[in-house]
């Protein structure tokens, strides 16, 4: 009776054990996961209204940079850009780059939107590619950038690897990136923004990056920015990019920012789960966000304070006070979304428009119908509107935490 008593009590301290382990994960996880959502937006506690245009977005990733560890990443991507320009020439060849990582990962598991693509634009050379080709890039060719292996080792899912490969190939080889899920609606040569911007037969050596609009929505209430799972109102596609020249100074501040994106969340993270990363942590870290602020930043660093993108911005401001610090000092003069907004031709910033010692490369946005149609917002047109040339299927299949708990948590 007594052994029956002593193991019934062991039993249930086993049983309040494991209940409070289970209590202690779940709070552990709470507060790991919740900043992620809510914690990416660093000044100005105003809500959004659909009267009040939000044209800049300061997120908290640039509240407290790492400038020193900045620094270093962009000395070590300069080298590696000297030496690649003394080896050949600085204008890049005509490769279609497309993406596909994971074991099983190949050519035959290619589906149509990939294959058609390649064969409406059989005047490029194609290349896919694979976990193989990624890893001997990262640890080989790009061996002498500080932390870059280490870096993208850490990822749980190949979705932020792919992001990070992006910024790192069409900067170093050049080219015209796109997603997997993409539905080539013309051919590069016949997309109607890249004819009107001058790019068909002959390549500006003056503009090193081609993006486009995907959200322009700077008037967007609070429920629509959570409806769309928004952290800023606006912004640029990612998902398919071109690179006219090579070693373009705009994405080499994207994966500067990037890395050091990667490792303030790492450091931040829990210590015995690691760095998570949920939807919009991706976004922010890898993915529109980081990509969108840092476009955005190196033009407002690199174009003197009389050129017409920075008087837009100012005047777009005035009464808005969101380029004013909060220290209450003068206005900044920098550019912001403004001179972006209901963009309806292509608008093209040259390198040569940088101020004396500053690196741009050059720019040229192309608008929302030209990659970012068939959306529900941002005026965007329909697949089958006269200026799309690519349709993007938006199958959200790099979004892990929609797959499984487990995938999310474990990676």
């Amino acid at each position: 009776m007594l052994r029956r008593y002593r193991t019934s009590l062991r039993s249930l301290g086993q049983q309040k054990a494991v209940f409070v382990l289970a209590v202690v994960i779940v709070i552990v996880l709470i507060n790991t996961l919740i900043p992620l959502r809510f914690g990416l937006n660093a000044r100005d506690k105003r809500l959004h209204s659909e009267d009040r245009p939000r044209y800049l977005h300061h997120s908290t990733f640039r509240a407290e940079p790492d400038y020193r560890y900045e620094t270093k990443l962009s000395k070590a991507l300069r080298e590696l850009e000297i030496e690649g320009q003394l080896r050949g020439n600085a204008t890049a060849p005509r490769t279609l780059w497309q993406i596909m990582l994971g074991q099983t990962a190949g050519a035959q598991q290619r589906g149509e939107d990939s294959i058609l693509f390649q064969e409406k634009n059989s005047d490029w050379e194609y290349m896919l590619v694979t976990s193989e080709w990624a890893d001997n890039f990262v640890t080989e060719t790009l061996a002498s950038i500080p932390d870059l292996a280490y870096l993208y080792k850490t990822y749980p899912h190949n979705v932020l690897r792919a992001d990070l490969l992006r910024y790192l190939i069409l900067w170093y080889y050049g080219g015209y990136y796109s997603d997997m899920d993409i539905f080539p609606a013309r051919s590069i040569k016949s997309c109607p923004a890249l004819r009107d911007a001058g790019f068909t037969d002959t390549v500006d050596p003056d503009i090193s990056l081609v993006v486009g609009v995907e959200i322009d929505e700077p008037f967007a209430s609070p429920q629509k920015m959570h409806d769309w799972h928004w952290v800023r109102s606006y912004g640029f596609v990612q998902y398919t990019m071109y690179a006219p020249q090579r070693f373009s100074p705009l994405l080499r501040e994207i994966i500067v920012r990037v890395l050091s994106h990667t490792r303030r969340h790492i450091d931040q993270s829990n210590f015995f789960l690691g760095a998570r990363y949920n939807e919009l942590a991706t976004l922010e870290i890898t993915g529109p966000g980081v990509f969108t602020d840092a476009v955005l930043d190196v033009l407002s660093d690199t174009l003197p304070t009389t050129h017409p993108l920075i008087q837009e911005s100012v005047k777009a401001d005035a009464g808005l006070g969101d380029m004013v610090p909060s220290s209450g000092a003068s206005p900044i003069q920098r550019v912001t979304w403004a001179p972006f907004y209901r963009l309806k031709l292509p608008r093209c910033i040259k390198g040569s428009d940088a101020k004396l010692g500053k690196q741009l490369g050059g720019l040229c946005v192309l608008p929302v119908n030209s990659w970012g149609n068939g959306q529900r917002h941002s005026e965007a047109e329909g697949f089958d509107n006269p200026q799309a040339c690519v349709n993007h299927r938006f199958g959200g299949t790099w979004k892990p935490w929609k797959q499984s708990w487990q995938k999310y948590l474990l990676g």
